[in-house]
């Protein structure tokens, strides 16, 4: 694909216009993309792929770097004084002819994600590796190495999830992401913006839920049984668990749940669609959720508890578990 094309595609002018790009990318995918629409149509899986394609194409373009990067080898985005650790911020694609790989390094330090600067992938690279770097420095301190008698990998995976989500939580500012990457679908009478999300629920026959799942209708409104692990376990309204709710936008997970969690919003689940096939086992079924926000005009960035306390735990916690293993 030629940017000419690329940029036809996404209806963009210039190939390094990078907000625009950015814009036209989400507006696309939120009307095209099959999760969105709720259909597995032929037609819209290969319009979905086309605007990735043209995505792709158009980010790795050298046109495509920031000027805030170009121009200096400093980082601008905010500063989390507080933050457990850094982080490094990474970049996407072969932008210049000496970096071969596809992701490398711009910047390090404790920065806040700003999705105008940092794409999503470079930003969930970073926090992986943040938290491969904290356990590590926690096994070189209680004496294990990187030897075959001792597999890191299996034991490592529940505190790894665990100081991800924290970290994610430290350096993701979920109101003020929530406000650059989503237009309000409208603003009520008391100022308060309501946003509209796209999501679903789905099963096959031999799992659980897949009945209830089966007899939803339209319209029908759900709730909220749980908000662990960075899932929202959804139930209907005689309270049976219907499953963990899925964003047709992956990023979302990580700015929505945390504002539930805050209780910074209000938030309502209404089944838009439902599609069951039984042509071929297993059944599967597939419901369209809207989920809206209405957030709180005083809504602003805060914390639960002391995430760098609760980093602090987990990591002594990984500490005498793998004491146990030398």
């Amino acid at each position: 694909m030629t940017i000419q094309e690329a940029c036809r595609i996404l209806g963009v002018e210039r190939p390094g216009d990078e907000k625009e790009i950015k814009l036209q990318f989400r507006r696309l995918m939120t009307k095209y993309h099959p999760d969105s629409v709720g259909t597995d149509a032929p037609e819209h899986i290969k319009r979905a792929q086309l605007i990735n394609e043209a995505y792709a194409v158009l980010r790795n373009n050298k046109g495509l770097v920031s000027e805030r990067v170009r121009k200096s080898p400093v980082w601008k985005g905010n500063v989390i004084k507080d933050a457990f650790t850094e982080r490094v911020i990474f970049m996407q694609g072969a932008y210049w002819e000496e970096h071969k790989t596809e992701y490398y390094e711009v910047a390090k330090g404790k920065y806040e994600w700003d999705p105008d600067l940092e794409e999503f992938e470079c930003l969930l690279r970073s926090l992986h590796q943040a938290v491969l770097k904290l356990l590590e420095q926690t096994e070189f301190e209680n004496g294990i190495d990187s030897g075959p008698q001792y597999d890191r990998t299996a034991i490592r995976f529940e505190y790894q999830i665990q100081l991800f989500h924290l970290l994610a939580r430290q350096f993701i500012p979920s109101v003020t992401c929530l406000r650059k990457l989503a237009e309000p679908e409208t603003i009520d009478q008391q100022g308060r913006a309501i946003y509209k999300f796209q999501t679903f629920l789905g099963a096959t026959g031999n799992e659980p839920g897949f009945s209830e799942l089966s007899m939803l209708r339209e319209g029908e409104n759900l709730y909220v049984t749980s908000l662990k692990n960075n899932r929202i376990m959804i139930s209907n309204k005689a309270g049976k668990p219907l499953g963990h709710l899925s964003f047709a936008d992956d990023q979302f997970y990580y700015i929505v749940i945390p504002i539930l969690q805050m209780h910074m919003a209000q938030v309502k689940f209404i089944v838009a669609k439902k599609e069951v096939h039984r042509r071929t086992r297993p059944y599967r079924v597939k419901v369209m959720v809207e989920l809206y926000l209405r957030m709180e005009t005083t809504a602003e960035e805060k914390s639960l508890t002391d995430p760098n306390k609760q980093i602090t735990s987990i990591l002594n916690q990984y500490a005498s578990h793998i004491k146990k293993h030398l």
